[in-house]
């Protein structure tokens, strides 16, 4: 299966980026590749090293950048978002897209689900993605 970048918020500590776990007013928990080390992290607060979800907590102030990572494409031919990546379970590595069209019956005729209200999506292998974009934006250092 084809490994595709995923829109997400990122934190750029020590010089590295990394993915956003989740956070607080004063703490980010940032994804790693692997089992974090306090080698790595000497400022954590908290490490996970569960290789299913290895994740650092980190102190906001260590934090030197913030990023808006948006990935587009087109799937069946459509313009479409890529939300993220399913991590656990059957589904594991597939991919949540968006349809970013304006015509439902558009969506409805590429394999879409959902209704004007709530957006359309689908759940596909990543290698079914085309065109792929990735746009990056440097954002403010604040509570996010």
């Amino acid at each position: 299966m084809v490994t595709i970048p995923v829109s997400e918020t990122q934190f750029e500590y020590r010089g590295q980026r990394y993915s956003r776990h989740s956070g607080g007013d004063d703490y980010v928990r940032l994804q790693t590749d692997g089992p974090p080390s306090r080698e790595d992290f000497p400022d954590a607060m908290e490490i996970n090293e569960d290789p299913a979800d290895p994740w650092v907590k980190l102190p906001r102030q260590v934090i030197s950048g913030r990023f808006a990572q948006e990935v587009t494409g087109t799937w069946h031919g459509v313009p479409i978002s890529v939300d993220e990546r399913v991590k656990r379970g059957t589904n594991r590595g597939k991919i949540v897209i968006f349809f970013t069209g304006t015509q439902p019956e558009v969506a409805l005729q590429a394999g879409f689900s959902g209704n004007q209200n709530e957006g359309w999506s689908a759940l596909v292998s990543p290698d079914e993605i085309e065109d792929v974009h990735v746009e990056t934006t440097r954002l403010p250092l604040v509570n996010a």
